[in-house]
């Protein structure tokens, strides 16, 4: 279940609920059809109140997180029925470019979404988040029309050789099993043979999804390839395959801080990754991707929302004060300065609280409204 938190002024006083309402470990709190009084009402809400959303991201998007919970469910779509498409290469298309639009208008919400958003089906989440890290790193790169589009699909695509394992083992805390290790080893090969039955003709796309798990070093799978025999898409996806993976939150884990990511894949450099695509990689995202949890010096906690002239000194909003309680609002930190610098960054799990995009990055981040009409417009058919 997809939760999304109510906020104030979502919900009315003395009117039948529209919908059940949970808490955030997905309990039922009231039921469709419950009232409350003003003050019951508004004290459930501080506390925190959630409803099912997955079925509103099937309304047309109108903002760049809007845009990506829509491609999410696009792709969940897609990958649970990929046969049921007349033409699967355009429909994949299509969630290219809703990608891309989202990027034009705000990247900085591609980036925050991949790391502090929470909820969809698994592996349409880390499809589509990376795909969004993907779309920043070849903007980076000024990468032709043509080659983004193929590779952006192959980042989409890269685990249709084991869609349905990849949502089981997101609450897998045990090793593999025998045939879970079989699947995953060859879900590569078994990926690019799928897309090509499904119509998939491009040779750039299949081979970055053949190959997303080799290594420079000849350590990857499934072909053992080394060097420059693992093409510079296939590269950039695996790159940003884990990066998704290890700042995302599984059912078992908490999420890694993005910083302690970025530090791997300078160590990886040279021996999985070539150096120059690892290079590109943290210089589209910076040394401190948009999206990061931090302490600061003062003892707040916030957020990266905006780099600055300087590397090591981005814009933060900070979430936190000191003593740990919740600002109202959150206000806006320069790190250059010496009582706001960054000091330590942190998992998303270390703060307690949902963050609101929006009330950092503005409307491009706003999330779909509940409202009237109500979660049963949104159902699909």
């Amino acid at each position: 279940m997809v939760l999304r938190r109510i906020r104030a002024g979502e919900l009315t006083a003395e009117q039948p609920l529209p919908w059940p309402l949970y808490s955030q470990r997905n309990n039922l709190i009231l039921s469709e059809g419950s009232v409350l009084a003003g003050e019951a009402l508004e004290a459930l809400v501080d506390l925190g109140l959630f409803v099912e959303a997955t079925p509103l991201w099937q309304r047309p998007p109108h903002t760049p997180l809007q845009t990506v919970l829509h491609a999410t469910a696009r792709m969940a779509q897609l990958l649970a029925a990929p046969e049921s498409q007349a033409n699967f290469t355009a429909a994949i298309h299509h969630v290219v470019e809703l990608i891309e639009q989202a990027s034009r208008r705000n990247p900085a919400v591609l980036t925050a979404t991949a790391l502090l958003h929470r909820g969809g089906p698994s592996a349409a989440r880390h499809a589509v988040n990376t795909a969004c890290i993907v779309a920043i790193v070849l903007e980076a790169m000024q990468a032709s029309d043509t080659s983004r589009r193929g590779i952006l699909s192959a980042a989409l695509t890269m685990n249709i050789g084991m869609h349905e394992l990849h949502d089981a083992l997101a609450n897998q805390s045990g090793p593999l099993s025998a045939l879970q290790q079989l699947i995953v080893t060859r879900h590569p090969t078994v990926g690019a043979d799928r897309l090509a039955q499904l119509g998939v003709a491009d040779p750039l796309w299949l081979r970055a999804v053949l190959e997303h798990h080799e290594a420079v070093d000849g350590s990857g799978y499934p072909q053992g390839l080394r060097g420059e025999q693992v093409s510079a898409a296939a590269q950039l996806i695996g790159l940003a395959d884990l990066f998704c993976a290890r700042v995302g939150e599984r059912g078992y884990r908490d999420a890694d801080d993005a910083r302690l990511v970025l530090r791997d894949v300078l160590i990886e450099r040279g021996r999985l990754f070539d150096g120059l695509q690892a290079a590109w990689f943290i210089r589209a995202l910076g040394v401190y991707p948009i999206g990061t949890v931090v302490l600061l010096a003062n003892g707040e906690v916030g957020v990266v929302s905006a780099h600055s002239g300087l590397v090591d000194a981005p814009w933060v909003h900070v979430l936190r004060a000191r003593d740990g309680s919740a600002y109202e609002q959150p206000l806006q930190r320069e790190t250059r300065i010496t009582e706001f610098a960054i000091v330590d960054t942190l998992s998303p799990s270390s703060l307690p609280v949902e963050i609101d995009l929006a009330a950092i990055w503005g409307d491009d981040a706003a999330d779909y409204p509940l409202g009237i009409p109500t979660l049963l417009d949104a159902l699909p058919g």
